[in-house]
């Protein structure tokens, strides 16, 4: 009997993963449902091999229940809809990086920046002192920029670099938490950006603040009718609904089509992935990475879109 309780709260455990989050807690632990499969398949492989059945089928039992899940949560492909036509051949290459505003490993990040070849550059945790140095480094390169600190709170700093001249670049706040919209004019074509930094949900507060702030970019987006690439750290992962949320009212598409964690960077492949470039539907995502850190505590990442020639 008391082995049969065992393994159901065992098994019922297997639900914090498969549950949408209704709370910070439960969005932080759910956001490691695929180590989650992992575990409970390990798990089964060692009860297999100890004779114990009744675990090995309750752990294979919890891996179907949170992949399947994961599965249902994932978003709905997106089919082109634009009526308008736009350049086959037009390529655009982005990328992002949260540089962690402690983090002194300057050369390294912008050259790491460099060796993207990106078109359009973002950076969160923009310290002043990666502000200044950000200029120095990349500005003969990437001579359009934008750059937004805050002495208070280094790490809502925020700024774009371009090889193409942006017009219209706006700093919007929300709740005191900066954006960056702007326009690239890229050959034949223009591009419409929103660089986010969401709050991490360390606590309630800031838990309903980044998912408020992620319906603000919604509802921002849907006032865009141009093609629009939102970039950042979301603090959050692929499978929240919250994600499902802003894919599902905007027909945008996030470039994570495998398995490329971004956070805690030293987790590597163990890690989560919270860092972002979504996509409206005149783009298609023809390669997507993230990248080695270079002394933060995210990866980079780093996506090639071409435009659909549509209409």
């Amino acid at each position: 009997m008391k082995r049969r309780i065992g393994i159901a709260i065992y098994v019922a455990v297997s639900m914090i993963f498969v549950l949408p989050p209704q709370s910070y807690l439960h969005d932080i632990l759910h956001s490691f449902a695929v180590q989650a499969i992992i575990g409970y398949g390990l798990l089964g492989v060692f009860a297999s091999f100890f004779r114990r059945m009744l675990m090995t089928v309750a752990s294979l039992g919890a891996v179907l229940l949170i992949a399947g899940s994961l599965y249902l949560m994932q978003e709905a492909s997106v089919s082109v809809t634009t009526t308008n036509s736009y350049a086959k051949d037009t390529l655009v290459r982005v990328a992002h990086f949260n540089v962690l505003c402690s983090n002194q490993q300057f050369q390294e990040t912008t050259d790491s920046a460099r060796a993207t070849q990106a078109d359009l550059l973002s950076f969160q945790e923009v310290s002043e002192d990666w502000g200044k140095q950000l200029e120095e480094r990349l500005s003969d390169e990437y001579p359009y920029f934008h750059i937004v600190t805050d002495r208070k709170n280094a790490g809502r700093g925020l700024a774009v670099f371009s090889k193409h001249p942006i017009n219209d670049v706006q700093t919007i706040y929300w709740d005191d938490v900066p954006n960056i919209t702007g326009n690239v004019l890229l050959q034949r074509e223009v591009i419409h950006f929103i660089a986010s930094h969401t709050l991490s949900p360390r606590n309630r507060g800031r838990y309903q603040k980044r998912n408020q702030h992620i319906r603000r970019i919604a509802r921002y987006i849907n006032t865009i009718d141009r093609p629009v690439l939102a970039i950042g750290d979301y603090n959050v992962v692929p499978w929240n609904p919250v994600i499902r949320e802003l894919t599902q009212a905007t027909d945008l598409q996030h470039s994570h089509t495998g398995w490329q964690p971004t956070f805690p960077a030293r987790f590597q492949g163990m890690g989560v992935p919270i860092d972002y470039i979504f996509y409206s539907p005149e783009f298609h995502c023809r390669k997507f990475k993230a990248l080695p850190a270079a002394g933060s505590d995210h990866r980079g990442i780093v996506g090639e879109y071409s435009f659909n020639a549509e209409g």
